[in-house]
């Protein structure tokens, strides 16, 4: 089982029925998410969220690359391992 794992100095600015919040950022499977309230909201294209509710405004991941693709938002440390090709 894959737990929650803090993206280090990973922020991110959600909004919600009109209040911001600045929350910190976590990944788990290689998808972020952010903390709200006691949970954790995964963070979506287009700004959404699994919250319909929460929409996220800004991120900023300073230690690794965060890119979008399908509908998931996803998170590769910059220490991670290259792939590298088979031979």
């Amino acid at each position: 089982m894959k737990y929650f794992s803090s993206i280090e100095e990973g922020q991110a600015i959600v909004q919600s029925k009109g209040t911001y919040r600045q929350v910190p950022l976590y990944e788990r499977g290689g998808r972020v998410y952010a903390k709200y309230g006691a949970g954790f909201v995964r963070l979506n294209v287009h700004r959404t969220t699994t919250n319909p509710s929460v929409k996220w405004v800004e991120m900023d991941t300073p230690n690794g690359v965060v890119k979008e693709v399908g509908h998931e938002v996803l998170y590769t440390p910059n220490d991670a391992p290259a792939l590298e090709a088979a031979e």
